[in-house]
């Protein structure tokens, strides 16, 4: 008989267990055929294991641990096969760290493995709300957010920590409650004189080499990317908040979220140029260096309409991130623009390319949103055909894979973005009520 961690994993599966018929020809076939034909949803699930409480969703490939926001993307994904449970355990493997140890309301570390949490002192990227709200929405159910776990000091794994349990930590906090701290971790520990939030690295950004954030000294970036997200946490904690019928809370995000996008359009436009930028916190400088990430905006929602004109024009042009495969990550006239080995310097990601058309379509631009998801599925069906499976980065202007292969997380985005870019539906979209 299964053991009920198998029967609970066999069950959140099955819808993802379907394979393609096996008479349609590759040359004709649908991403998603491909996807299903190589059985790349199938070990994306692991079960709990050491520190890790509840089952959770990994980057397939050489990945065990459980990061922040592939997460997130690959929730999003998933979200059409109907699978909510594994992202449920994700969201609480993260929450089970936060105001449990350490002395820092809300933080959370952006990885955690079996055996250790990863990447200290980085903060856990701002999408925990985001994806309780994608979990919510593909389960009908948010009433999980008003549960908590066990204290976590009874499990022997996390003595293996070696760090110390907050001492009021045996008032258990509902789930709800530590995404809202994580909020306020940022608010109290990453925010700048200015009231804008910043990074404490590249690789704390996901962004990991992207020149428009500084590693030393470290905590010194205003993202755009950054701000983006905050800002997405506030609507969506303000949208769960009216779920739980929290409703002074669900208007004192709403107003958070209001402010922070008036400070954004405030301080970080520049009508000169025609773009958001970067800040250096310590000069109060744009950071000129015309990356993907300042594009974010529109993807969030943040641009004004006469701001997204200017910005798509830039967008738009072969010259700069415009490529025959996708977005470039980094201008193709940067210095540093490296469309082979470059990582976050040039190459095409799925993600950057989805998030692109997601903002492309936010500002009516859907001729431009099509081309850019035929480009992404052509892309990843040309790599199945040469190697079976998909890539982490390729390389712009040849498509050639740049690094680490057969990797299943947030590519599985590119999946639904013909049909994404046809109907203007969004998986990541937060609905207003």
């Amino acid at each position: 008989m299964a053991s009920t961690i198998s029967r609970t994993i066999i069950t959140c599966l099955l819808p993802l267990l379907i394979f393609a018929p096996s008479h349609v020809s590759d040359d004709s076939a649908p991403l998603s055929s491909f996807i299903a034909r190589h059985g790349l949803k199938r070990h994306i699930v692991k079960p709990s294991r050491g520190i890790v409480l509840h089952e959770y969703i990994v980057p397939d490939g050489p990945y065990f641990q459980l990061f922040d926001w592939d997460m997130y993307f690959m929730s999003a994904a998933l979200s059409y096969d109907k699978v909510s449970r594994p992202i449920v355990g994700s969201i609480e493997d993260f929450l089970a760290f936060v105001d449990e140890f350490a002395n820092w309301t809300g933080y959370t570390p952006r990885e955690i493995a079996p055996d250790a949490v990863w990447a200290l002192p980085e903060m856990c990227k701002p999408f925990l709300a985001q994806a309780a709200v994608r979990a919510s929405l593909t389960s009908g159910d948010v009433s999980w957010l008003r549960g908590s776990d066990p204290p976590p000091s009874s499990d022997p794994s996390y003595r293996k920590l070696q760090i110390y349990e907050r001492p009021d930590a045996a008032a258990r906090l509902s789930f709800y409650q530590k995404v809202k701290d994580t909020l306020t971790f940022w608010e109290n520990n990453r925010r700048a004189p200015d009231g804008l939030f910043v990074w404490y690295n590249g690789v704390e950004s996901g962004t990991d080499n992207n020149p428009a954030v500084s590693d030393t000294p470290s905590q010194t970036t205003e993202g755009v990317d950054l701000q983006s997200y905050i800002y997405r946490e506030y609507v969506a904690l303000a949208f769960l908040a009216r779920r739980l019928e929290a409703h002074s809370d669900a208007t004192h995000y709403e107003e958070k979220a209001a402010s922070l996008k008036a400070l954004v359009q405030h301080l970080m436009w520049s009508e000169e140029d025609g773009s958001y930028w970067n800040i250096d916190s310590r000069t109060h400088t744009f950071v000129k260096i015309k990356t993907w990430t300042n594009f974010i905006p529109l993807w969030a929602g943040i641009a004004s309409p006469a701001q997204a004109n200017r910005m798509i024009a830039t967008l738009l042009d072969p010259g700069q991130f415009w490529a025959p495969h996708g977005v470039r990550t980094l201008s193709k006239d940067e210095k540093p623009y490296d469309p082979e080995r470059g990582y976050w310097r040039g190459p095409v990601w799925v993600l950057s390319n989805y998030l692109m058309m997601h903002g492309l379509l936010n500002y009516g631009r859907k001729a431009e949103a099509a081309e850019l998801a035929d480009k992404t599925q052509s892309l990843l069906i040309a790599d199945f055909q040469k190697t079976g499976g998909m890539n982490e980065n390729y390389n712009p202007e040849t498509g050639f894979p740049d690094a680490s292969g057969h990797f299943v997380s947030w590519n599985l985005l590119a999946e639904h973005m013909k049909e994404e870019a046809a109907s203007g539906s969004d998986p990541t979209a937060i609905p207003e009520r």
